[in-house]
């Protein structure tokens, strides 16, 4: 009996797009019924960014503040599989997919409801899986996946071209020396092989199994490092949130965000990567293990 794939999912760029439509292609050529439903928002964020709307999204982001987005409806009420697939901005699932997880619509479809997630990102997602994974356990969702598809470039690097890839709009090699920004043409393709596993495991009822699976194939790379930094970071940024949010002047206060941000990015972090290496890690070995482990599963802690 064919099945029924629901696949929720925003895209600005294209990227995260190309992503599921690759991903969806076992499932089609196995003859189910995949249908997809795009988060649209009332207006439209613009491609390329502009410095101003960019930043301006953060707060909203970080204090998790929907948009109004248009009508979502579906072919039916109840699905074998859905997806869920997002991208980060500023440490947290981005304001469609706030906004999405804020619906009712898709709320009550996820429930009782087997739910693979798939996030398309620059390098720190961790923070933002976990409001999904708790909006997930909220609704009563069966989380059985998560694959994790990202920018495989240093982490400085991958700031700058992936700043330059928003605000001009150019995938290509910024001054024909950086490497392209975003995810690879190879790793987007790759989202077709984790589509035919889990294709499998529908088909088979081994779902259960999925994650497990997929960690063989490099579903989710965690990076201790990153991980270290982005905790720390998303508590910044919710003071910065936090202190936007209550300015009148909220221009002026965007503006220095910003430039903290690049302060702390290419000053701060640096000297927070020695400190972690040499003596930070050693300490916490075990919790960061454990966290790491957390970090690549799909189940929530009990």
């Amino acid at each position: 009996m064919n099945k029924r794939i629901l696949i929720i999912f925003y895209s600005q760029t294209g990227q995260l797009k190309q992503i599921v439509e690759n991903f969806a292609q076992p499932f089609e050529a196995a003859l189910n019924e995949v249908e997809y439903l795009l988060i649209e928002p009332e207006k439209p964020f613009p491609f390329p960014w502009d410095n101003d709307r960019f930043f301006n999204a953060m707060p909203e982001c970080v204090t998790d503040k929907p948009i109004k987005i248009k009508p979502l409806s579906t072919r039916h009420t109840k699905y074998d599989l859905i997806v869920f697939a997002w991208q980060p901005w500023f440490l947290s699932p981005s304001l469609p997919a706030i906004s999405a997880m804020h619906s009712e619509v898709i709320s009550k479809l996820i429930e009782n409801t087997p739910v693979i997630t798939i996030g398309g990102v620059r390098n720190m997602w961790i923070e933002g899986q976990e409001r999904v994974r708790q909006w997930l356990n909220k609704n009563k969702a069966l989380h059985v996946g998560n694959l994790i598809l990202n920018d495989k470039a240093p982490n400085l690097i991958s700031a700058v071209t992936v700043q330059y890839w928003m605000l001009t709009g150019k995938k290509d090699k910024m001054w024909g020396i950086f490497p392209k920004p975003g995810i690879s043409e190879k790793d987007i393709s790759s989202a077709k092989d984790f589509g035919f596993i889990a294709c499998q495991s529908l088909e088979n009822d081994t779902l259960g199994e999925l994650q497990k699976k997929w960690l063989t194939m490099g579903a989710v790379h965690v990076n201790t490092t990153l991980m270290f930094i982005e905790s720390r970071a998303i508590m910044l940024f919710r003071i910065w949130a936090g202190i936007i949010l209550k300015k009148k002047n909220r221009e002026l206060w965007i503006n220095i965000f910003r430039y903290y941000l690049l302060f702390a990015l290419f000053i701060i972090s640096p000297i927070v990567v020695v400190l972690f290496t040499f003596i930070i890690r050693p300490l916490l070995y075990k919790k960061l293990a454990k966290r790491k482990i957390y970090a690549e599963g799909v189940n929530l802690p009990g």
